[in-house]
């Protein structure tokens, strides 16, 4: 009875910790069609300082460097209207950027709950300690 009564208890705490880290995950992946206009997209790619390389939503499914099948030319007037439009605030932000970087910079939305899941893993280890004893002495 008491082997059903832990069997049960692991299973839910099993559950239960799957369930907050399922839960933590707040990451909001972008597709092409939450975007109105290429423009939105040129944006959104310019601003993050996303490339063929750096494409964490996979927005680029040609690796071609260009989000969303935006043709070269199109992005390529789109920057250099943002560096005429903004080249003293892109220099002021890129110093921010800097000083941020060397401060430490926040975590990505993709950093998971850590400390949870290792109070979760010290739990199940604390509990098969206990039932490695248990089963010791009912040997001896």
């Amino acid at each position: 009875m008491k082997k059903g009564i832990t069997g049960i208890f692991m299973g839910s705490l099993l559950f239960i910790g799957a369930s907050l880290n399922v839960a933590a995950d707040n990451h909001v992946d972008k597709d092409c069609g939450d975007f109105a206009s290429h423009e939105e997209v040129m944006e959104f790619w310019y601003t993050n300082g996303y490339s063929a390389e750096n494409d964490p939503h996979d927005l680029d499914r040609d690796n071609d460097g260009l989000a969303c099948e935006v043709s070269q030319s199109e992005y390529d007037d789109y920057v250099a209207s943002q560096e005429a439009a903004g080249s003293d605030e892109a220099a002021d932000d890129q110093e921010e950027a800097a000083e941020e970087e060397e401060e430490g910079a926040a975590l990505p939305d993709t950093a998971s709950n850590g400390p949870l899941m290792m109070l979760f893993g010290a739990g199940v280890a604390g509990a098969g300690s206990l039932l490695l004893f248990r089963r010791k002495k009912q040997t001896a």
